[in-house]
């Protein structure tokens, strides 16, 4: 009896010992069948999964077949590993193989001959030479058959690749792509939707399954906006398809105004291009981007302030802070700037009418230093943009002395519509020459320019006058041609000179009650120089009013022998509103044009009546309007007085 116990107690033993080694190695045999058929396709599954039970132990075990299933894991593994490292076309060919090739390795494939492209552009090489290759069709053809099978990011990137690289949109697997996708839309996440939205489906060469998917797209981002949490996302996507949807494009502003602050300077910079590009004035968003990058420590990027520089002069948006801050950081990095781009910097700041002193006088150093690196039309443009601001640098006579010549000698080389702005530039500050004026008041050079009633035949018109009105003026001895009186006749002008003359009319009326009433003026009267004056009026030597048109006048053209001269110790009054336009950014300087108009009135012997619009706009009752008139003439007849002395 004790002997039989003994030996059920061994036999027990004994089956303990096989249960537990049997089942660490089918639980052994579970996790490796598990990992690698996460990698295989499933036509190796099979093979792997073939099992049998022993009939002695009566477990399950796996048979020798697992070792086939990971050899050719093994070679495909070393096949991705090899298209990894391919360093062209050809060694891409070697690995293209049907029947050995997954779905995941020729969406691998083709991203690295995308990758090829570039470099066969810059050799001369097309993309024809990838896409008529056979071995191009296998690849697209085991793609086409896996691309149910495939991870969604990966569907993405092959259409994108395969678009780039020059794939017929008409093709077979560019269809099958987009039909997959169109499956997939609703599980795509924000990010597969950002992604997808900057794929080159837009403009007219889109197919109309292209155009549908991209609005398919652009519903869903219309729909799913809220879901945005990456500046990163927001700013792609208003690059992207912003000019697609008005509507989108309004809410990524929205978006883009709570992330204000989470912009790096890099995406405020993006941002801004953006909305100048696309001509978006959102004043909102643009007050929220620059306080933010006025408030940054750090210093700007040179790339970024001068995107920043130009946005703001597109869109019109003088923001002082930011501005500010730019400036004083480009006074000290002028010098390792290259031309381009301070080129730019001088151009927006001149369209921003942002007059800074120190930056300017850096400016003008700089050229001077680089004069012999710099080309004629670079050296126009920063004369141009001195111009428009009235900058003179504060060594001027050592500056136009080496600037002048070389624009001269090189005035020919510049478009014509430069020539002209170059020299009337330098008619703004005062530094015509002889050579210069000669050039351009030839008949031949300024008929094709003001030829015809467009805008820019008009500007040019006026820019010719005002050069002709200065070389008679102010440049002494010149003996070259002139214009004739026809072409001088103000029936030719048919705009304003820049002035809004509603500004005026307010104006107009309390003059008209200083002097006796409105048939005693003479309003927005259009003169030879080129200027339009808001008002002219004739007071005697007792300052009382006289009508106008009773009076002779030498900018007033036609027969006047019936016409009264104007007597001693009278005046004659050309007023001048002066709105906020016409001055520098938060300054008190007129810019360089309305500077030359006070010039020539001047020389004209009108005596002036400036009305700034900061002193008009204090005025608050008709009484303070009325004494501010007549104190403004009493002292602009006393200036006069004393300059006659």
């Amino acid at each position: 009896m004790a002997t039989r116990l003994l030996r059920l107690l061994h036999l027990r033993h004994q089956a303990l010992s096989l249960w537990k080694g049997t089942t660490a190695s089918v639980w052994t045999g579970y996790v490796n069948r598990t990992l690698l058929l996460r990698r295989l396709p499933s036509s190796t599954v099979s093979v792997v999964n073939s099992q049998h039970t022993d009939v002695e132990s009566g477990v399950t075990v796996v048979t020798t077949e697992g070792s086939e299933a990971t050899d050719l894991e093994t070679q495909r593994f070393t096949l991705e590993t090899r298209l990894r490292n391919a360093q062209s076309p050809e060694d891409v060919w070697k690995e293209v193989n049907e029947e050995g090739m997954t779905g995941d390795n020729a969406v691998l494939a083709i991203a690295k001959l995308h990758g090829f492209t570039q470099t066969m552009k810059e050799e001369g090489v097309t993309n024809d030479v990838i896409l008529q290759d056979p071995n191009f069709l296998v690849l697209c053809n085991v793609a086409n058959n896996s691309v149910a099978k495939l991870f969604t990011g990966s569907v993405l990137t092959m259409l994108r690749n395969l678009l780039l690289i020059g794939m017929n949109p008409e093709s077979k697997i560019i269809k099958s792509l987009e039909t997959e996708i169109r499956w997939r839309m609703r599980r795509l996440n924000m990010y597969h939707l950002c992604f997808l939205a900057q794929f080159p489906m837009h403009g007219d060469s889109t197919t109309e399954s292209q155009k549908e998917l991209m609005s398919e797209v652009l519903r869903n981002l219309d729909m799913r906006w809220t879901e945005l949490r990456e500046p990163r996302s927001v700013v792609q996507l208003m690059v992207s398809v912003g000019h697609l949807s008005t509507g989108l494009m309004e809410k990524l502003e929205d978006k883009v105004l709570e992330m204000a602050e989470q912009l790096s300077q890099e995406e405020t910079a993006r941002v801004l291009q953006v909305l100048a590009n696309r001509g978006r004035r959102t004043v909102p968003l643009l007050r929220a981007l620059a306080y933010h990058l006025s408030r940054r420590q750090f210093r700007l990027d040179i790339d970024v302030a001068t995107t920043v520089a130009y946005a703001f002069a597109n869109l019109n948006f003088p923001n002082t802070a930011v501005l500010q801050k730019m400036s004083a950081e480009l006074v000290e990095q002028v010098p390792q700037l290259k031309p381009p781009t301070l080129i730019s910097f001088a151009k927006s700041y001149s369209y921003l009418k942002w007059h800074h002193q120190p930056l300017m006088d850096t400016m003008a150093t700089y050229v001077i230093t680089n004069l012999k690196f710099l080309s004629e039309e670079q050296v126009a443009n920063f004369l141009l943009a001195f111009g428009r601001l009235n900058f003179t640098p504060s060594s001027a006579d050592e500056f136009f002395g080496q600037v002048l010549p070389y624009v001269t000698e090189g005035l020919s080389s510049l478009p014509k519509w430069m020539q002209l702005d170059l020299v009337w530039s330098l008619a703004i500050l005062g530094r015509l020459t002889p050579a210069l004026v000669a050039k351009v008041l030839t008949p031949s050079f300024y008929m094709a320019l003001t030829e015809g009633l467009s805008f820019k035949a008009q500007s040019a018109l006026l820019k010719i006058l005002h050069i002709h009105t200065t070389v008679q003026q102010e440049l002494t001895g010149y003996s070259g041609p002139l214009l004739t009186a026809e072409f001088c006749h103000p029936s030719k002008i048919h705009v304003s000179p820049g002035k809004n003359n509603k500004a005026a009319l307010p104006v107009v009326d309390t003059i008209a009650t200083v002097v006796g009433g409105l048939h005693k003026l003479r309003s927005e009267v259009v003169t030879p120089y080129g200027w339009t004056i808001d008002c002219e009026f004739v007071l005697d030597k007792d300052n009382r009013g006289l009508t106008v048109h009773e009076y002779q006048a030498d900018h007033i053209p036609g027969d006047q022998s019936e016409l009264i001269a104007l007597q001693d110790g009278s005046h004659r009054f050309a007023v001048l509103v002066w709105e906020y336009g016409n001055y520098c950014h938060q300054s008190k300087k007129l810019l360089g044009r309305f500077a030359m108009c006070r010039r020539h009135l001047q020389a004209a012997n009108f005596t002036l009546l400036e009305v700034p619009f900061y002193e008009w706009k204090e005025l608050k009752s008709e009484f303070q309007r009325v004494e501010y008139i007549k104190d403004k003439i009493r002292k602009a007849i006393a200036e006069e007085a004393v300059n006659v002395l």
